[in-house]
């Protein structure tokens, strides 16, 4: 079985199309978990509604703690970290679900659309699914088996950003990484708000002189 854990903060515009895309799925050996982390929307109570399990963090942790959270009351077998406005295309929890039978001991993640059609949003995405994707970079989800999370400690709970990339980079060292032919689609409201060049100044900043302050949420 599938556990799909997705960390949110003050996602109520995004967090019920993100769950209604995993139960169009035709894979159904899945549970739901959100980890509200310290969410004063309503986000918890869409979630209790569509979601199996909602575990509720009453002050903001980072997304690291909120899917470690997440992961102890996981009763599958095999992991999914969905970002909670990133939707699910077809066939990607069967797929998800067949490479871990096949290669247990790997870290994963899909190539990645964008949610708006703009030219330079497909542009971007084009540029990351081919050449950054490859260095161990995540698309808004990763996937993996729980003897695989546990073997490497799960998130870094000191991480309140960057989280993913760090454990992505981690297991890939010693035990592989794959990226699904299978795409998600990821909302570009980032990107729409504060502009590709703007978002990329921070990242390069982040590089050089890294800070461990919660990401921005964008509404």
């Amino acid at each position: 079985m599938l556990s799909i854990i997705i960390p949110a903060c003050n996602e109520e515009n995004y967090i019920e199309n993100t769950i209604k895309s995993i139960k169009a799925q035709g894979f159904k050996k899945y549970e739901i978990i959100v980890v509200c982390d310290g969410c004063t929307d309503n986000t918890e109570k869409i979630s209790r509604k569509l979601a199996n399990k909602v575990v509720v963090l009453k002050k903001r942790t980072g997304p690291a703690i909120a899917k470690n959270k997440g992961v102890k009351i996981a009763k599958g077998n095999k992991l999914v970290f969905l970002d909670s406005d990133t939707l699910l295309t077809k066939d990607v929890l069967e797929n998800i679900s067949k490479i871990l039978d096949k290669y247990p001991n790997i870290v994963g993640t899909c190539k990645i659309k964008p949610s708006n059609e703009k030219l330079k949003h497909k542009f971007m995405m084009f540029l990351k699914n081919h050449l950054i994707c490859p260095f161990g970079v995540s698309n808004g989800m990763i996937f993996c088996t729980k003897k695989i999370f546990l073997k490497f400690n799960g998130f870094n709970k000191y991480f309140k950003k960057k989280e993913d990339g760090d454990f992505v980079r981690r297991i890939r060292k010693h035990s592989g990484f794959i990226i699904l032919d299978d795409y998600v689609i990821s909302s570009t409201r980032r990107f729409d708000k504060k502009g590709y060049i703007k978002i990329g100044l921070y990242w390069v900043k982040e590089y050089f002189k890294p800070s461990n302050e919660d990401y921005e949420v964008i509404r």
